[in-house]
């Protein structure tokens, strides 16, 4: 009896390789088991839609309709406790166990927790589900004064969205500079003056040490307004089962580049997952949309029999308020930077980062146009460029291309 394919996890990952199975022929059994009472879905408007216009929910990964049409069994509210290798089995928290011939974990990650000594648990929020998303919205309805913890990705996104609906904020990051991930000074100081244009209180260098009185204390003597606390203190895999089933784990699930564990049976896809990037030569941790989707299709396609690599240059985009921010590529070594545009002209910037004569990262600021070309020079690592073609804006991407990949 064909057991079929048990998926654990309910977020993008979860929900698009179930659904690339199917485009793929596979006809077994699909079942997907979620912790959360929701669809699966997209997370990135957790610290912008949902925070700005009232009512709005993040985007479903499939629609309602699409599991019964797709014979796609989702079970929410539904939390996997161990994974028994030898038996090919899930067991759930209830006592039921779940036979499977192929598993793939996809359960995301997990944010970092934050106390603040004198601050109560409840003023401290966390973004991570939709249930969080609602949380925050709410509680920033009333434009309470705002202290973000991270001076991440989702800390900025979620501070330039309360200071839009007209919130006080600060943003504290232990860093010397916002953003220190992108390895890039140049676009961290952009981020800066950005926001601090916007009217957000950056500091930068110091740690909140602790909270009283609607404010909070830090590391440099001084302190700013906090009724509300939001910690964008990074995130860690959710490896606890894939640990617990002893897969190999190295900061994330190890996976090749058809997302297979150590486990011949089992897959593993998305934030969870450190993966092989042939087109890199290298194993890397991805937390982004675009990595979600490509090992999702590349997971779902290797278990329905058409084993299909997740090969794409890395990417991600941020939207900060009125600042688009994308990068592409995962640099390991940076000799030198380029700079594209005039900032202070309103113009944005792009930043290309190489190493010798070749094109290992790019970063757009509100010049978002460029990326899909940058992308395209990225995924050729053997192309030699010139700096000064990188740096002159009247010379178009495209001309650096060889003849035959411009068209």
């Amino acid at each position: 009896m064909e057991r079929g394919v048990i998926v654990i996890g309910g977020g993008q990952a979860a929900a698009r390789a179930a659904k690339a199975m199917r485009v793929a022929g596979y006809v077994g059994p699909i079942t997907i088991l979620s912790e959360e009472a929701h669809l699966p879905y997209e997370r990135p408007a957790l610290s912008k839609a949902m925070l700005l216009q009232p009512g709005a929910e993040a985007p479903q990964v499939l629609a309602e309709p699409d599991y019964a049409t797709s014979a796609i069994t989702l079970r929410t509210r539904c939390r996997a406790e161990a994974i028994d290798r030898t038996r090919h089995e899930v067991a759930l928290c209830g006592g039921e166990r779940l036979p499977y011939d192929r598993l793939l974990i996809a359960t995301g990650s997990r944010n970092r927790p934050l106390t603040i000594d004198g601050m109560a648990a409840e003023q401290i929020f966390s973004l991570r589900t939709l249930d969080d998303g609602r949380r925050l919205a709410r509680a920033l309805k009333d434009r309470p004064a705002l202290t973000v913890v991270g001076g991440g990705f989702i800390g900025l996104e979620v501070a330039a969205s309360a200071a839009k609906l007209g919130c006080r904020v600060a943003v504290i990051e232990a860093a010397d500079r916002l953003l220190p991930r992108l390895g890039s000074p140049e676009a961290s100081a952009f981020v800066l003056d950005h926001h601090s244009r916007c009217g957000i209180d950056v500091r930068l260098g110091v740690r909140v040490v602790s909270g009283e009185g609607g404010r909070v204390r830090l590391s440099d003597g001084g302190d700013t307004a906090a009724e509300v606390v939001v910690a964008g203190v990074g995130v860690a895999p959710d490896t606890a089962l894939a640990d617990a089933a002893g897969l190999d784990c190295q900061d994330g699930i190890l996976v090749d580049a058809f997302c297979r564990t150590s486990d011949p049976d089992i897959f593993a896809a998305g934030d969870v997952t450190r993966h092989y990037n042939p087109l890199l030569g290298r194993s890397l941790r991805l937390e982004s949309w675009q990595n979600a989707n490509a090992q999702a299709d590349a997971a779902g396609r290797t278990i329905a029999g058409f084993p299909t690599p997740s090969a794409e240059i890395p990417w991600l985009w941020s939207d900060q308020g009125d600042l688009n921010l994308q990068a592409a590529g995962a640099p390991s070594s940076v000799e030198r930077t380029v700079l594209r545009g005039d900032p202070s002209g309103g113009d944005g910037l792009t930043i290309f980062q190489l190493d010798g004569d070749r094109l290992v990262g790019g970063v757009t600021l509100n010049r978002g146009k460029e990326m899909p070309m940058i992308r395209r020079l990225l995924a050729q690592p053997e192309l030699q460029l010139d700096p000064d073609h990188l740096a002159d804006s009247a010379m178009p991407l495209r001309r650096l291309l060889p003849t035959r990949e411009a068209a």
